[in-house]
């Protein structure tokens, strides 16, 4: 009897901690910077055309913001600011597309940290943390 109900306790414990959890998770993927629609149909002339009828550049062709950052910081030999950068783009980056983006940038930066690698030992720390960022790919 004693056994049983330290075995519902203990299913009960596991079970509310894990529903914690995912309440703690749910209340975190809600916060976060939104993006504040500052046009109102009333401040648009009539001349322009609404930005959801606007066509936006194809996505092969655009590079995240701050791609061209991160790529002059390690030319800069400022490999610290270009490991920033790209986890400030990494944090952006939210549809599969940004991702694939960020991918090539990531594999872009790691190939300028491997050839600065042999010669500068902070070339060699900060290629060492883009492999931790980007999963050891």
């Amino acid at each position: 009897m004693i056994f049983s109900r330290l075995s519902q306790m203990k299913k009960l414990s596991w079970l509310s901690a894990v529903a914690g959890l995912a309440l703690i998770i749910g209340s975190g993927a809600g916060c976060g910077k939104k993006k504040a629609d500052t046009t109102s149909p009333e401040t648009t002339g009539s001349s322009e055309q609404p930005a959801a009828t606007a066509k936006p550049p194809p996505a092969a062709t655009v590079k995240p913001s701050g791609s061209q950052d991160v790529l002059a910081a390690i030319d800069r030999k400022d490999y610290d600011g270009a490991i920033a950068s790209l986890l400030r783009i990494r944090q952006s980056a939210t549809t599969p597309e940004q991702l694939v983006q960020f991918a090539n940038l990531a594999d872009e930066a790691r190939i300028k940290l491997l050839d600065a690698a042999p010669d500068q030992p902070k070339a060699a720390e900060a290629l060492t943390v883009l492999r931790k960022i980007t999963g050891g790919r």
